[in-house]
């Protein structure tokens, strides 16, 4: 065939003007054009789906019309074979009953119906045929199409185009079919998938409908709204909480905030409607377990599918945190260490495997619900002028549910967990404590991709050297795969656990803060995604001092885009979103978990700033027994160990004063021949460069290591301050984290600020013992000093460095210098 010509083209007549003016176009502005036409975005699917449900819509209006001209035809031609036997009444089921009494007269009209229905083909169709009568209707509605974007392109003044580009255009709308139709088989084959599962499953105590009559606690926290006096007073910028202090036989001290939901103001009695709506029911103080009663999983509302794979038992430590987890409160915990670690991890998994459990059965079961209503209301008996009505298939998105049922039981988008981990090794753990919870110990069957997540996350760990071995808490902090830079995304069923699944089709996310800040990406960037973060119902974040020194502003970057209003709505089916999530109430109802080994200024800020849950927080207090000491009573070597207090006003201003009095006190005594191999030890990558730069300026004798200093400028660094060729060496805490150097050569030790890590401050102090000096120098031991400064606003360090109360007094004391021996109890 011939190349199709535009029927909107102008014809060339008399007095027609130039060739441009007459819609001519050269090959190369063809290709321009046809360059273009290709960099523009693919219609998402949204767009389609209304186009086919508006030309669906078309359809139907004339199919009605063309009906309404049938039955009155119909009408008169049955009154005229009928000689008057039958009335031209607006009424079915009096046509019915007239036709029943004359047999004849009604098989006659039967087999009028069909021979005037014949060659329309309009019989009634059954279910099984419905299927091959769909498809002339597919193919219309594909010339139609073809047909208005003939016209659309006709009247933006497009010129047509050659048989060539049609060509291609035709392969680029079969590609973009091809890819439509497996992703519908794909979720054809999980609905094949969800119907193969055994319905017994569904059978929970979680199938009310809307909560009212359960004690489950997932279903208290998530089937009501909020009360408007509840919402003001957490939507405050300082919202008003009561705090209470508990005692847990495993994590000890706790400090319990609820907020103070009071009567605010004075409020008319609700009225119509109002009176019967429930409101959530604000947080209480949580239960403190029994460690020595047993377990009664099915009276704490675990599935029983993840109750028959607990072969342990919990002890005290993990039976407290999970009375609070599962009370859906927030948890802050500053005791994580080595040895609680996998203990911790067990539980909060156990909770959010619980959590994601609960809750695609509960889906699963309205969906079953929703489906028979469908199929209730498709049964109902039609008119006998529709019995021959030819069937139309009609797009089915975002199809309302059935009169009268409604269920709320998702929010925008399908994930509702994200667990943050610093390593891949984090993560291998954490998935294998789900898979152990939810398949059973040593099950490789209902977990899917098992082999490609052990290959990519397992892997062998860094080379620890032997001679010179590093620090036991260095070798099992990067044991294992150290990658920290990944997303792995987890989709839950009734019977199978699916490895790398898609974003938006999971619901369980564990991810890196790295690999999440370049998934979301930054301001400005052309591609962006975050609306996987919009309906987070459970946060964890383990191992946040890791996290820490890695780079805290990847993990504030994720907290800042949660619960955003998505751009798109691809995945949402808005008749199943809860109402509180269409509120913008999401950041309410988020529960929240942060892991520590200690206490930092940025971690309680975290804290107060974003967990914002209704139903309350907890946060653990160490007691003043283990408050008393601090890390200072490890170090061994004989110095004096001073500690000068810089006086600052605010927080903003605490980074000047401590750089002035450095500059003005400290460094012109530390210049000196007497303070030769002096080591200056930065907790702040900003402090460290700003210092660098000033040593640049005033031509100071140094050398510097970093985390970003190579390894072989590392070497000659170390080497030339251990010789006295540089007095000072800078040396930042970053660096000492990630590659725990054992500098070699130190008499005097000046801590620009309290280390943040508080074991490393007896571990770079004892550094200066006589094994690691050069025995050509012939320095006297006795002149070696340590050198602290710090601010009022150092409480946490200083506190994990010299107790609480030895930390207070510092802070309050008039005098700014304190002397600490080493022999000092």
């Amino acid at each position: 065939m011939g190349p199709r010509r535009s029927i909107f083209k102008k014809p060339r007549g008399k007095g027609g003007g130039s060739r441009q003016q007459q819609g001519y176009m050269s090959k190369d502005m063809k290709k321009k054009l046809k360059k273009e036409q290709a960099g523009r975005p693919p219609p998402t699917r949204f767009q389609r789906s209304l186009k086919h449900i508006e030309r669906a819509q078309e359809a139907t209006q004339a199919q009605k019309r063309q009906i309404e001209a049938e039955r009155k035809y119909r009408q008169e031609s049955n009154a005229s074979f009928a000689g008057g036997a039958f009335s031209s009444s607006d009424s079915e089921e009096e046509e019915e009953e007239e036709g029943q009494a004359d047999g004849e007269d009604g098989t006659a009209f039967e087999e009028l119906a069909v021979e005037f229905n014949g060659p329309l083909g309009r019989t009634v169709i059954d279910s099984a045929d419905e299927s091959e009568e769909e498809e002339p209707v597919d193919e219309e509605m594909d010339e139609e199409e073809m047909g208005e974007e003939e016209e659309m392109d006709g009247e933006d003044g497009a010129v047509g185009m050659d048989g060539e580009e049609e060509q291609e255009n035709e392969d680029e709308d079969e590609d973009e079919a091809l890819k439509l139709g497996s992703e519908a088989s794909e979720s054809e084959d999980e609905e094949e998938e969800l119907e193969e599962e055994d319905p017994n499953d569904l059978s929970t105590d979680d199938d009310d409908e809307d909560g009212a009559e359960t004690n489950d606690p997932y279903m208290q926290h998530t089937a009501f709204n909020l009360s408007p006096a509840m919402l003001e007073t957490i939507a405050a910028e300082r919202p008003r909480v009561e705090q209470s202090k508990l005692s847990f036989p495993g994590l000890g001290n706790v400090l319990v905030e609820l907020p103070k939901c009071g009567t605010v103001g004075k409020r008319p009695e609700p009225r119509g409607i109002f009176e019967t709506e429930r409101y959530a029911k604000p947080g209480t103080l949580p239960t403190v377990p029994d460690p020595d009663a047993p377990i009664d999983w099915k009276a704490l509302h675990v599935k029983d599918k993840i109750a028959r794979n607990i072969t342990e038992p919990l002890d005290a430590l993990q039976r407290d945190t999970f009375a609070i987890l599962n009370a859906y409160q927030d948890l802050h915990v500053t005791q994580r260490s080595f040895e609680n670690a996998d203990r911790f991890r067990y539980v909060y998994c156990l909770h959010a495997l619980n959590h994601v459990l609960k809750a695609v059965s509960k889906m699963q079961h309205h969906t079953v619900k929703l489906q028979a209503a469908k199929a209730a209301g498709r049964k109902r008996k039609k008119p006998a002028e529709d019995q021959f009505r030819r069937k139309l298939k009609v797009a089915t998105v975002g199809e309302e549910p059935p009169v009268g049922l409604e269920c709320r039981d998702q929010g925008f988008v399908r994930p509702k967990v994200l667990i943050v981990v610093p390593f891949r090794e984090s993560a291998l753990q954490c998935v294998t404590v789900l898979k152990r919870l939810f398949a059973g110990e040593g099950q490789e069957k209902g977990v899917l991709n098992w082999k490609r997540f052990t290959e990519e996350y397992g892997g062998a760990s860094m080379a620890f050297p032997r001679k010179n071995p590093k620090p036991a808490d260095y070798e099992r902090t990067f044991a294992g795969n150290i990658d920290d830079n990944f997303r792995l995304s987890i989709a839950f069923n009734r019977s199978t656990m699916k490895l790398y699944a898609k974003y938006y089709s999971s619901d369980v996310i564990i991810a890196s803060p790295l690999g999440l800040r370049m998934a979301i990406g930054a301001k400005g960037e052309k591609y962006r995604d975050y609306d996987f973060l919009a309906s987070i119902e459970l946060l964890i974040v383990d191992q946040a001092e890791v996290c820490y020194a890695q780079n805290w502003d990847h993990l504030l970057h994720v907290m800042e885009h949660l619960h955003h209003q998505p751009k798109s709505t691809e995945y949402t089916e808005f008749s199943r979103v809860r109402e509180w999530c269409l509120s913008g109430w999401s950041k309410f109802y988020r529960q929240s978990v942060l892991l520590s080994a200690f206490e930092l200024p940025d971690f309680r800020s975290l804290y107060n700033k974003h967990f914002r849950n209704y139903r309350g927080k907890v946060r653990t207090v160490a007691r003043r027994d283990q408050q008393a000491a601090g890390t200072i009573r490890r170090v061994v070597v004989p110095v004096a160990q001073n500690f000068q207090r810089v006086e600052t006003s605010t927080l903003d201003g605490a980074g000047l004063a401590r750089f002035a009095h450095f500059v003005n006190v400290i460094l012109p005594q530390a210049r000196t021949v007497a303070m030769a191999r002096c080591m200056i030890y930065v907790p702040s990558y900003f402090d460290y460069v700003r210092l660098r730069n000033h040593f640049k300026k005033e031509e100071i004798s140094f050398t510097q290591i970093c985390e970003y200093t190579p390894d072989g400028k590392i070497a000659r660094a170390r080497d030339m301050f251990f010789h006295g060729s540089k007095h000072f060496l800078l040396y930042s805490e970053r660096a000492h984290f990630f590659r725990r150097h054992r500098i070699r050569g130190v008499r005097h030790l000046i801590f620009y600020g309290p280390p943040v890590f508080p074991h490393f401050y007896p571990e770079l102090v004892n550094l200066m013992m006589k094994e690691n000096q050069n025995p050509q120098d012939g320095v006297d031991e006795a002149s070696m000093t340590v050198t602290v400064v710090y601010t009022r606003y150092d409480t946490y360090q200083l506190t994990e460095m010299v107790g609480m109360e030895r930390a207070n007094a510092m802070l309050k004391a008039p005098r700014s210098v304190h002397r600490f021996s080493t022999d000092q109890k």
